[in-house]
């Protein structure tokens, strides 16, 4: 049965929503995140009061759904509280990062995801515990654990860690940003599409989309502007075929990183409709269309809606976690584009640090006692409330 304030939430929305829509208002896309909000907190028990990002959801943290969750919640504005989730987020990376065992056990995406998911909660990922995500997911692996092992996502994702912020790589990375996107633009297939096994020539949107999403700042090169255009126009001819929720909003988030509204391209025509077919009265969306709400459905769906909000809003893609507002892009060379991006020893958002604390281990910011105190009594009331719901069980 639905619970009342989810109902509410979704009919509120789909009240707003023509019958006749072609297109997701910005209005409509912040409610539908809001109905993903109050589906995850019903659904894993969390007071309507209380963080998303806390409760069985942070005992979560550092798996696939829930870091996606963090980072869509994050990035859309939806969640500032992510103190429990970072204190649990943190050691599964001391548990399962910091071995010498580490690069064997975990795929690289695994380790590029904990890139995108410290900025987030407002930590240096090339120093958790002493412990390089960044390099060790990308450039540090060494000859007998290449970056497309697990095929081309591999690279995919590496790039994308590596540009979240901008990061400034050793002189000596290898790989580096080019010798990446060379990788990954030498695997398109002759319809414009992208493989997860390069060279086996069946073009998968959800790897094309991603391709296109680690590509998109480099779509103006001369090296690499025409690979980006085969792909965008493969997706346009082909993203009728997507037949679940996660495609979708791979699609869409591929587009708001390319600067391309899909409501505002005809090729893309009722793209946005077809994510939104795919949510459920109880405010998630479903892997396919009438089936349950499930977790990995609703976060790629929120980072989808966060992408198309933020690209109306003038901010920078989802991805893209450097400060300020976002570069238009200008025809240059990869050379040229590769070595502006190769700037940052920090991410931006490391005053944020729910530590307070640096890379350097110093006092960055004067805490005030009130919001210690708040917070630690927000700590303490967190562990009594699981061990009264461990007692229930």
């Amino acid at each position: 049965m639905l619970k009342r304030p989810a109902a509410l939430l979704t009919a509120a929305v789909m009240m707003s929503t023509p019958i006749c829509a072609s297109a997701l208002d910005t209005k409509q896309a912040e409610g539908y995140a809001r109905g993903i909000v109050t589906y995850e907190k019903q659904k894993n028990g969390i007071p309507d009061g209380d963080s998303l990002l806390s409760g069985r959801i942070a005992e979560d943290a550092g798996f696939d759904s829930s870091d996606w969750l963090a980072i869509a919640a994050v990035r859309s504005g939806l969640e500032e509280d992510t103190g429990e989730y970072y204190y649990a987020w943190k050691n599964r990376i001391d548990s399962e990062y910091s071995d010498d065992g580490a690069l064997d056990r975990l795929n690289a995406t695994d380790w590029h995801r904990a890139v995108l998911t410290g900025i987030c909660l407002g930590v240096d990922p090339t120093d958790v515990s002493e412990v390089d995500l960044l390099g060790r997911g990308t450039y540090m692996r060494g000859e007998g654990r290449p970056l497309d092992a697990q095929g081309i996502n591999g690279d995919i994702w590496a790039l994308i860690a590596m540009d979240s912020c901008d990061w400034k790589l050793p002189e000596d990375a290898k790989p580096d940003r080019t010798e990446i996107i060379y990788s990954i633009i030498d695997t398109q297939n002759s319809d414009g599409g992208f493989s997860l096994v390069p060279g086996d020539g069946r073009s998968d949107l959800d790897i094309t989309a991603m391709a296109l999403q680690a590509l998109a700042p480099y779509r103006c090169c001369n090296e690499t502007e025409d690979t980006v255009a085969k792909a965008v126009e493969h997706l346009a001819e082909k993203h009728g075929d997507a037949d679940n929720c996660e495609s979708t909003a791979q699609i869409i988030c591929a587009l708001c990183c390319l600067d391309i509204d899909p409501d505002d391209d005809s090729r893309f025509a009722g793209l946005t409709d077809e994510l939104i077919s795919y949510a459920n009265d109880d405010g998630g969306f479903a892997h396919q269309k009438g089936g349950e709400s499930s977790e990995l459905a609703s976060s790629q769906a929120l980072i989808a809606l966060c992408s198309i909000q933020r690209l109306r809003a003038g901010e920078r893609p989802v991805y893209d976690m450097n400060e300020g507002a976002p570069e238009k892009p200008v025809k240059t060379s990869l050379k040229e584009m590769t070595a502006s991006k190769n700037r940052n020893a920090a991410p931006p958002t490391l005053s944020n640090s729910p530590e307070g604390y640096p890379k350097g281990g110093k006092m960055q910011t004067v805490v005030p006692a009130a919001i210690v105190i708040s917070f630690v009594a927000a700590v303490i009331g967190g562990v009594i409330m699981r061990k009264r719901k461990e007692k229930e069980k």
